[in-house]
């Protein structure tokens, strides 16, 4: 896995780690968030699993924060970041990820960081909510929206689910970023207890289309 600039003071090995947790934490959410949509019987057994699960991954990474949420027709699966405020979430990870493009409150309202006028002019406004768009000529592209939690006095992190369990997103890179620098538990199996959910293949190409065009809206907001 090739290294960038926000997690070059990671050692690779605590990455892999990290990757192989995360990711797969991920995948079984996404596959119960789908398994709610259907009504499958099997979620009284899948989600207090998973809660269980997720409690665990809260307690191995102490920087970053999965949440759950059941909604009338989605099983939500929130990211939380331990940094206080949106404008601290941009000058300590957002802003160090190679390909930063742009920046703004929504998507349909960006700054291009190249105009440093209206970029200070921005950075200088409350922020409650950033939009940053990013521009890689290797892996394409990718955004991510961080959103201020009053209640957890942290940041929630806006994903696309398919970006999110993309290594080479800045979503992926900036998750890994709160939950090494923060230390993390080695005593605790997060990636061999996620794989006995069964959900080891996830998404084919067409499937990842129907999941795009099914979150984008949302996303996007």
């Amino acid at each position: 896995m090739a290294n960038n600039d926000l997690l070059l003071e990671f050692n690779t090995s605590d990455i892999i780690r990290f990757k192989k947790d995360f990711i797969q934490m991920m995948k079984v959410g996404i596959e119960i968030d789908r398994y709610y949509g259907e009504v499958k019987q099997d979620l009284d057994i899948l989600i207090p699993k998973f809660e269980k699960l997720v409690e665990q991954f809260n307690k191995k990474y102490k920087g970053i924060k999965i949440k759950t949420r059941k909604m009338i027709d989605q099983f939500k699966v929130r990211v939380v970041l331990k940094v206080g405020n949106v404008k601290d979430f941009l000058a300590e990870s957002a802003s160090k990820i190679s390909g930063l493009k742009s920046v703004g409150r929504t998507n349909s309202n960006q700054i291009d960081i190249g105009d440093a006028d209206k970029f200070a002019k921005f950075l200088d406004s409350p922020l409650d909510k950033i939009h940053v768009s990013y521009v890689d000529y290797d892996h394409g592209t990718s955004s991510v929206i961080a959103v201020i939690d009053r209640n957890e006095k942290m940041v929630e992190l806006i994903y696309n689910p398919v970006e999110i369990i993309n290594e080479n997103s800045a979503g992926f890179k900036i998750c890994a970023f709160y939950a090494l620098r923060s230390g993390w538990n080695k005593k605790i199996d997060i990636y061999g207890d996620a794989l006995t959910f069964g959900f080891a293949n996830l998404l084919d190409e067409i499937e990842k289309r129907e999941w795009f065009d099914k979150f984008n809206p949302r996303y996007l907001e």
